[in-house]
């Protein structure tokens, strides 16, 4: 059943559509029409800018548009009355009978409630968090991890197929050094003296690996100066890390279908089979890359590489394939990771990134343009930083200074739910001050809280009802009850009613924070409800004399609760009947 959002929405598009084929209006950017169904400043039920949208588009002069939208809207089955206000605004009220008709349906749907089948099965792969395992998950990955899970719900929401993968980088220089810092520590354990280099990592972390290794093995490998001890170090390290970081992730509820590695790709044909498909499409060339702007490096010399013509397509430059000793460089392995997903029939591909990767966005978007004939295959999200604060005081961290904050360490300051909730509850290009005072304090202040306190009270009540015989097991539908609503009632239903059009916004455009502002809003009309009914007795929720009018409030307590529980189990935070 579609709600009373989504109607006026396709109302509008048909409208619009039917009107230029009859020649009155020129083209009308549909993407340009709102429907406003929270805002304070609406004087109906819902507002709308349509008519300020479609009457700049008019071409027959002598079309009465007011009268005629006012009309049709007017006779559509769910609309009591509407009018157009002096500023151009459609306000547009609903028939109480629809919305309790409405209600019954989200009653009946229960966890089905706003789900949809928009995407079709289509199988999607979502990409998040692939933090490098040289060390522990840190406060810095926290936000994209949370991100590209709760997307995943959304999407799986919307009707996807949702593969959540991570990369494993355990190739390169920054491995190799990874490696040679272990191994040093493990020389500190074996009574040698060592110095860490200034780009090599000088965290505890490797002190606890370098132990199990000395358990294990001994002194065997102070001699040793071969290939064999380099792998052994930087093989145990990466295992060692990705088993910390799965575990760390886990307190978060956070699991993976697959893992990739590097190293996996590196030994495959698909990097070869990568450089076809770019040379088939006369896209590689040997050149000399001029010197990189912004940067004083004293050793760079002006050399002939192997170069993609990116700056064809999205990039500002063309970008270098292998390095000059010949080996492929990054970029040439992560090119060819993601040739390897769309092997994998992906529809779509969805990598969620850090801010500092902004700039690496264009040239993958140009190599899977290429690969997939599609602007749009390739879609990434940035995360902008996390600050962590505590005592009023943000908390400086580097994992190569090893003064970072783990994962680890928030967690068990604070908890899972407001880790999740509060790093989806802004749009991912906002940075994020995370106050570890305040995420914690039981008040209205703290909207997990108050989210979870309303859904709480509204238990407290249904079981306060049943406890008096009082519930709506055997309530019939067809009885007239709009009289027992009360505006604060209509508006708490309306924003209920509104969920599967916020649902479905969140998921189109990626956008979590949707969620956690509307839960809020409802929370927020719920809570100065509640505490109306304490100085207004005809405002509370049970009255022993007037079972019908218990009931009614009942109908929509129990649909909140269905709605919270919907946009919990999405976020992945807990709620509980007693607070």
């Amino acid at each position: 059943m579609n709600n009373h959002i989504e109607l006026l929405h396709n109302y509008f598009i048909k409208y619009s559509r039917d009107s230029i084929d009859k020649n009155l209006f020129e083209n009308i950017n549909t993407k340009s029409i709102s429907i406003d169904f929270s805002s304070k400043s609406r004087k109906g039920d819902v507002s709308s800018n349509f008519y300020l949208v479609a009457i700049k588009k008019i071409k027959e002069k002598n079309f009465n548009f007011k009268d005629d939208l006012l009309k049709g809207l007017s006779e559509l089955f769910f609309v009591q009355d509407c009018h157009i206000s002096k500023n151009g605004f459609i306000n547009i009220n609903i028939k109480k009978e629809f919305l309790i008709e409405q209600i019954f349906y989200l009653l009946n749907e229960k966890d089905k409630f706003g789900k949809s089948n928009f995407g079709k099965g289509k199988n999607v792969n979502i990409e998040f968090v692939s933090a490098n395992p040289t060390g522990p998950i840190t406060v810095a990955h926290m936000r994209g991890a949370v991100l590209g899970d709760v997307i995943t719900s959304l999407l799986l929401n919307s009707g996807y197929k949702v593969t959540r993968e991570y990369y494993v980088n355990n190739a390169g220089s920054q491995i190799n050094i990874l490696g040679n810092s272990l191994y040093k520590r493990y020389l500190e354990l074996c009574g040698q003296s060592i110095k860490l280099n200034h780009d090599e990592y000088p965290g505890e972390y490797l002190i606890e690996i370098a132990k199990l290794i000395k358990n294990e093995d001994g002194d065997k490998w102070v001699e040793k100066d071969s290939k064999d001890k380099e792998n052994y170090f930087k093989t145990y390290a990466v295992k060692y890390l990705l088993n910390i970081i799965k575990k760390d992730l886990k307190l978060l509820n956070i699991e993976f279908d697959k893992f990739s590695f590097e190293t996996d790709i590196v030994s495959s044909n698909v990097i070869n089979d990568l450089f076809k498909i770019l040379d088939d499409s006369d896209l590689l060339y040997n050149g000399v890359l001029e010197k990189p702007k912004g940067e004083d490096i004293d050793d760079w010399e002006p050399r002939s590489q192997l170069l993609f013509k990116s700056s064809q397509i999205f990039d500002d430059q063309d970008r270098a394939l292998k390095k000059s000793n010949g080996e492929w460089t990054y970029f040439a392995n992560d090119a060819a990771y993601h040739l390897d997903k769309f092997n994998r029939k992906f529809d779509k591909l969805i990598n969620i990134w850090g801010a500092d990767h902004i700039g690496y966005i264009p040239r993958m978007k140009s190599v899977l343009k290429t690969i997939s004939n599609s602007e749009n295959y390739l879609e990434v999200l940035t995360c902008q930083i996390v600050r962590l604060i505590k005592n009023n005081k943000i908390l400086k961290m580097s994992k190569r200074e090893g003064n970072f904050v783990t994962l680890n360490e928030v967690y068990n300051q604070v908890g899972k739910d407001p880790l999740r909730y509060f790093m989806i509850s802004k749009k991912s290009e906002t940075s994020i001050d995370f106050d570890l005072n305040k995420v914690i304090e039981k008040n209205k202040d703290n909207p997990v809280f108050y989210c979870q306190y309303a859904y709480a009270r509204a238990s407290s009540v249904i079981n306060k009802a049943n406890d008096l015989g009082i519930n709506i097991n055997s309530f019939n539908k067809n009885t007239k009850i709009k009289e027992y609503l009360t505006n604060d009632e209509i508006e708490i239903i309306l924003k209920l009613l509104s969920y599967p059009y916020i649902l479905h916004q969140s998921s189109l455009k990626r956008e979590p924070h949707r969620l956690t502002n509307f839960i809020e809003d409802v929370s927020i009309s719920f809570h100065s409800f509640w505490n109306k009914g304490k100085e207004n007795e005809s405002l509370r929720f049970i009255d022993e004399k007037n079972i019908l009018k218990s009931q009614t409030k009942l109908l929509w307590l129990h649909s909140m609760r269905i709605v919270f529980e919907n946009i919990f189990n999405i976020i992945g935070i807990d709620y509980h009947e007693t607070m």
